[in-house]
């Protein structure tokens, strides 16, 4: 575990209209920034694109701001860390993984004068807000490309948790296949950890001999596309372009901007004027965009940037009905769509996932 102090850059003007939160830094004192994450900065995924998105914070705010940064913290170790963080000076927390949601609703209200943001949480806080960004998105885009790209018509999804996120996840990944070829399928194997890189790849190996000719991935490593390439195959990268990993396997990743968002809640906290929020950004909000395509021929990267463009433009939607589970009983029937916290709970896989709710 290691800590990380960094001050650079200027910041601009703050959040309007929202309401003052007691206790909230005036707006001449530096603000200490605590970041909690679930992996090592290395991990070159989604703990690396968090420390890429401080140190944007920090370029943007320059000494308005400090940042303290504790890396590959278990679940375990929560309270300790984020009471730790409180007491050194940190007035403002983000608590970068959905396994931290609860560890941080049950610490909140202990720490009423410090700011927590939880990534990919479902509720907030007096003092807590929660922020995601639509990767289903990105993965119904995958699922698209999956199916043209797939042989054996099987598509091998190397999953963290069964947590309604990765769920919600895979099924995307089903939709994009079945609008294309509705005989696409998909097999999943749980690796029951964010980063892992010997389990990802031996997961990925398992796919793979099971006959999936496209991996995809919800862990943090490059492992699971380095072993893609090397048995020729291909995959999807993981929060950050890992194109350089498996230049023959990789065809897009999504990748995740965090930076912009975390300056834009730091002012608020310097200024007075942070409260509460949810906010779920898609493709047109810049939380996120899709790595550039890799390994396909120009008809598949323009049904790709066709699709892709459609879902940021709003006229499709990957939860658009009808929608079956497993067992073939209806969701939704078409002309519905599933609400956000509909898409948020989902427990059930949909047709053509072949694995059994943990």
């Amino acid at each position: 575990m290691t800590i990380t102090r960094r001050t650079l850059g200027l910041g601009t003007a703050a959040l309007a209209g929202a309401a003052a939160l007691p206790g909230a830094l005036q707006a001449q004192a530096p603000l200490n920034v605590g970041f909690i994450l679930i992996g090592p900065v290395g991990d070159f995924g989604w703990s690396t694109m968090h420390d890429v998105g401080r140190r944007r914070m920090l370029e943007v705010l320059g000494n308005r701001v400090t940042a303290t940064q504790v890396e590959s913290v278990a679940p375990p170790d929560f309270d300790r860390v984020a009471n730790q963080l409180a007491r050194t000076g940190s007035r403002l927390i983000f608590t970068t993984s959905f396994s931290y949601f609860q560890p941080t609703m049950r610490v909140a209200p202990t720490l009423p004068n410090v700011m927590f943001e939880n990534a990919t949480g479902t509720s907030t806080l007096p003092n807590l807000s929660i922020y995601n960004a639509r990767f289903y998105e990105g993965r119904y885009v995958q699922g698209v490309i999956a199916a043209r790209k797939s042989r054996s018509k099987t598509i091998g999804y190397i999953a963290s948790f069964p947590v309604p996120e990765v769920i919600h996840a895979i099924n995307t990944v089903m939709r994009g296949a079945w609008s294309v070829d509705p005989q696409m399928r998909i097999r999943v194997v749980w690796v029951s950890a964010w980063f892992n890189p010997a389990r990802e790849a031996d997961a990925a190996r398992a796919l793979i001999d099971q006959g999936c000719d496209v991996i995809c991935q919800h862990t943090d490593s490059p492992a699971p596309l380095q072993l893609a390439n090397e048995r020729g195959v291909f995959g999807f990268g993981q929060a950050s372009d890992m194109t350089r990993f498996a230049p023959r396997a990789h065809l897009t990743s999504s990748v995740n901007n965090w930076g912009d968002y975390y300056a834009e809640r730091a002012r608020a906290v310097l200024e007075g004027t942070w409260r509460p929020g949810d906010v779920w950004g898609g493709l047109n909000s810049g939380m996120f965009r899709l790595a550039p395509f890799t390994n396909m021929t120009p008809e598949e990267t323009a049904e790709a940037e066709r699709i892709r463009d459609a879902i940021a433009a709003g006229t499709l939607h990957p939860f658009d009905g009808p929608i079956l589970r497993q067992d073939g009983t209806e969701v939704i029937p078409a002309g519905q769509r599933l609400t956000d916290d509909q898409i948020r709970a989902q427990n059930y896989f949909y047709r053509g996932i072949d694995v059994a709710m943990p």
